[in-house]
């Protein structure tokens, strides 16, 4: 296989992933609407995730017991995993969502930051133009205004892009023995638990509470364990960075399934940020990761 095509695959496979995250978060839009709460989401799609995970583990004929010496960085993960997503919420709960979404996204700058501190990458100006323009380009395809954000709330979502970025890149440091299927399930699994837990502590469980919120949920559960599982499963062959990159596409897939699904318009502001990040990734894969030398 040549090396474009070495890159080309598993960036059309983050795309695919892009799209069905996007896909369920338009799921749990209409799980929301119909009595479901974040946490009762939040512990349905980590289960869904642990679970598929589970099953391509037992086709593969991979044991997960006894725990590995890894297992404690999995834990960690796992641990990134869960405040990332409540730290979301928070900042969705002090500021208008498209606030709180647009700056989550800084993690693909702060990925490139931390890889570059590490070692592993250099942080080029082509990265840094290709991250300033699908900011941009974000900012017009959520439709962000000019008021300033609540402190607290921008707070919480640079932190929920500093605890992701963290688990991007520290996927492949803490466990590079284990294979990807097997490090990523402790690392679901361990999300998993603390919401299972959570839930169990305060009872707070919201199950829908119609056919439209029990299919949204569902929705939401097979699109988050699919998507997650890809993500994490070709983050080894592309590396943090330019994963990082492919995945400014999840709020564009957001907004055209919007549109196609749920009959939401599309703006031609909105259409010219979606050209601008889409235009920004192809930007920076055409060139091969900055690798330092060792």
């Amino acid at each position: 296989m040549s090396a474009r095509a070495s890159v080309l695959f598993p960036v059309l496979g983050l795309f695919a992933v892009a799209v069905t995250l996007g896909a369920g978060h338009v799921c749990a839009r209409l799980a929301f609407a119909n009595g479901v709460n974040v946490l009762t989401a939040a512990t349905f799609r980590s289960i869904c995730a642990a679970l598929l995970l589970a099953l391509l583990l037992r086709l593969r004929r991979t044991a997960v017991l006894p725990l590995p010496t890894e297992f404690r960085g999995m834990a960690l993960l796992g641990l990134l995993i869960a405040a990332q997503t409540v730290l979301v919420q928070l900042a969705v709960s002090l500021m208008p969502v498209t606030f709180a979404i647009l700056f989550f996204y800084t993690y693909p700058f702060f990925t490139g930051l931390a890889a570059a501190l590490l070692g592993d990458e250099r942080f080029t100006w082509r990265l840094g133009l290709a991250l300033a323009a699908a900011f941009a380009g974000l900012a017009l395809v959520l439709g962000v205004g000019a008021q300033p954000p609540h402190p607290a709330g921008l707070a919480a979502a640079i932190g929920a892009a500093l605890a992701f970025a963290g688990a991007v890149v520290l996927t492949p440091k803490l466990a590079p023995g284990l294979a990807a299927p097997l490090r990523t399930f402790y690392m679901v699994a361990t999300t998993a638990a603390i919401f299972l837990a959570v839930a169990a502590a305060t009872r707070n469980v919201a199950p829908p509470d119609s056919s439209s919120g029990w299919l949204g949920l569902a929705g939401l559960g097979v699109l988050y364990a699919a998507g997650i599982t890809g993500l994490f499963l070709l983050l080894p062959l592309l590396g943090p960075v330019r994963s990082s990159v492919v995945l400014n596409l999840e709020p564009v897939a957001v907004a055209v399934i919007a549109w196609a699904a749920l009959g939401e318009a599309l703006t031609p502001a909105q259409l010219i940020g979606a050209l601008v990040v889409i235009a920004a990734v192809i930007f920076f894969q055409g060139t091969a990761p900055s690798r330092v030398a060792r």
